[in-house]
């Protein structure tokens, strides 16, 4: 009896030694599932985030495009608007007859300076109908335009100096001449 109760001792012992690995493995297989599982979890978390982030940019694409559209129409405006600025003062100082000793310069400056103004604004408006979501580099894109932009501000500003510098060089001439008539007919 004493045997048996030693053999039975000794059997449960070994079965209970032999079957300690197997639930080891076992559970080493649990963890490694768990974390395949849990892998798979944040890849298609991701994925979803992205599809999720290319979708509402899908729905806003069309606004982006259109605000891009308008602010490149808005330079043209700008250029139009101070080339017409330029063109009355030049109709005006030739109607008046009056010389001006650096005119010629002044028309050259506004002229070289409305033509780097165009060429920016034409860059621009060329750059507003390029954004897609699902192109290659849709941030790039953005940051491209916002330069170009930038670019075209400092052209439009430049070309909008050029102008009032004439401007303030043809009410030079003709403020002069104003005030020597005034003081003529004063004295007659």
């Amino acid at each position: 009896m004493k045997n048996k109760s030693l053999l039975l001792i000794v059997g449960l012992f070994t079965a209970l030694v032999i079957s300690l690995p197997a639930a080891a493995v076992e559970n080493d297989t649990s963890e490694t599932a768990r974390q395949n599982r849990w892998t798979h979890f944040q890849i298609d978390r991701t994925i979803r985030l992205e599809e999720n982030k290319l979708r509402a940019c899908e729905r806003r694409e069309q606004v982006i495009n259109n605000i891009l559209g308008r602010i490149a129409k808005r330079g043209q405006k700008h250029l139009d608007l101070f080339t017409t600025i330029a063109e009355r003062v030049q109709a005006f100082y030739e109607d008046k007859g009056k010389v001006l000793a650096n005119y010629d310069e002044l028309v050259a400056e506004v002229n070289n300076k409305k033509a780097a103004a165009q060429t920016v604004v034409d860059e621009v408006e060329g750059m507003s109908v390029e954004f897609q979501c699902d192109g290659t580099d849709p941030k790039g894109v953005a940051t491209s335009f916002k330069d170009a932009l930038k670019d075209e501000i400092e052209a439009l500003k430049a070309y909008r100096k050029a102008v009032r510098n004439l401007i303030v060089g043809v009410k030079s001439v003709q403020g002069a001449t104003t005030s020597d008539e005034n003081s003529q007919g004063d004295e007659q």
